[in-house]
C-alpha cells in the first residue's frame, strides 16, 4: 500500500526539492509579494504560536518568528530535506531561538507534543496534499480552540499574468500536456468553493477566500526572468513538448514577451492568489 503523499515526498525529496534549493535565495525573492500579503493577512501577534505548513526554506518561517517574537514559537513543517537543509542554516544564521524545523508530512503527522497552535499558515504548501480533507483535519487538530488558518494557494492558470505571458511565446514552438485527473499539484486549491468544500469538511468555520492580486518581481532582466520561468514546471511542461533544436528560438521568444514588462527594477508581471482564512472551534 503507497503511503500518504508518497509521490510528492519522493518528488520534493528529489528533483523538484534539488532544483528549488539551487536559487532558493531568487525563488523565494519572486514571491516577496506573496509572503507579504500571505503574512498581512495573519495578523500574526506577539508571543503566539504559529504552525508553517510546507515551509521549505524558510522564508515565511523566519518571517512569523519575527513577527511573533522571542515569547512567540513557530514550528515549519516540510517533507523535503534538502529544503529543510536550507531553512536550518537561514535560522542559524538568523540566530532565532523561537523556531523549529520538522520533517514531516502535515497530513499525516500526529501533533501530540505540538498541539495548540494559535495559527497555521501557508505559502502554497497545501496543494500537494492528495488527500486535503484528511491534511485539514489534521491541521485542525493541532490549533487551539478559536486557532486561525490562513494559506495562500494560486489562482487558476488562466489568471497568472506571469504564466500567460511567456506561456503564450512558448505556445507558439509547443503545447501544454493534456490535462491529467484531478489532484495535488499547483493548481489543486485554485477554486474557491472546492476550498471551502473542502474546509468545511476538514471542520474549520468562518471561511473566507479572496482573490488577490501580487505583483511579481521575476527577475532583474529579461535573462533572469526567463530562466525563473523556464524551471517552473508549467513552463518545463511546455519546453518538453517543444524539439530541443527549437528551445533556443522558444526562450528568445519569451524573452521578447518579458521585454515589455522590463522596468529600472526589474521584470515585473502580477500574480493572482486565493487567501484562505478559517477558524476552528
Amino acid at each position: 500500500m503507497t503511503a500518504p503523499n508518497q509521490t510528492g515526498r519522493d518528488n520534493w525529496n528529489g528533483e523538484s526539492g534539488q532544483r528549488w534549493i539551487t536559487d532558493a535565495d531568487g525563488r523565494d525573492r519572486v514571491m516577496t509579494a506573496v509572503a507579504d500579503t500571505l503574512l498581512d493577512a495573519a495578523q500574526l501577534q506577539r508571543g503566539e504560536r504559529v504552525l508553517d505548513i510546507g515551509c521549505g526554506c524558510g522564508a515565511t518561517t523566519l518571517a512569523a518568528a519575527r513577527a511573533v517574537g522571542p515569547a512567540g514559537a513557530v514550528l515549519g513543517v516540510d517533507v523535503s530535506d534538502p529544503m529543510l537543509s536550507v531553512a536550518r542554516q537561514r535560522v542559524a544564521d538568523a540566530a532565532l531561538d523561537n523556531v523549529t524545523l520538522l520533517q514531516a508530512d502535515a497530513q499525516t503527522h500526529p501533533f501530540v507534543d505540538e498541539h495548540g497552535f494559535d495559527i497555521a499558515m501557508s505559502r502554497f504548501g497545501t496543494m500537494f496534499f492528495d488527500d486535503p480533507t484528511t491534511a485539514f483535519a489534521n491541521i485542525a487538530g493541532a490549533l487551539r480552540p478559536g486557532g486561525r488558518l490562513c494559506i495562500a494557494t494560486w489562482q487558476p492558470l488562466i489568471a497568472n499574468q506571469w504564466l500567460t505571458v511567456p506561456g503564450g511565446a512558448l505556445l507558439r514552438y509547443g503545447s501544454l500536456p493534456e490535462s491529467s485527473e484531478p489532484g495535488p499539484g499547483m493548481f489543486a486549491q485554485s477554486d474557491p468553493d472546492t476550498i471551502d468544500a473542502i474546509l468545511t469538511g476538514a471542520g474549520f468555520a468562518d471561511i473566507e477566500v479572496r482573490p488577490v492580486a501580487v505583483p511579481l518581481h521575476l527577475g532583474i532582466d529579461v535573462d533572469r526572468a526567463t530562466s525563473h520561468l523556464a524551471a517552473t514546471g508549467v513552463g518545463r511542461a511546455v519546453l518538453a513538448t517543444i524539439p530541443e533544436n527549437q528551445h533556443p528560438a522558444a526562450l528568445d521568444a519569451v524573452r521578447e514577451s518579458l521585454a515589455d514588462h522590463l522596468d529600472d527594477d526589474g521584470v515585473h508581471l502580477d500574480g493572482a492568489i486565493l487567501l484562505t482564512t478559517a477558524t476552528v472551534d
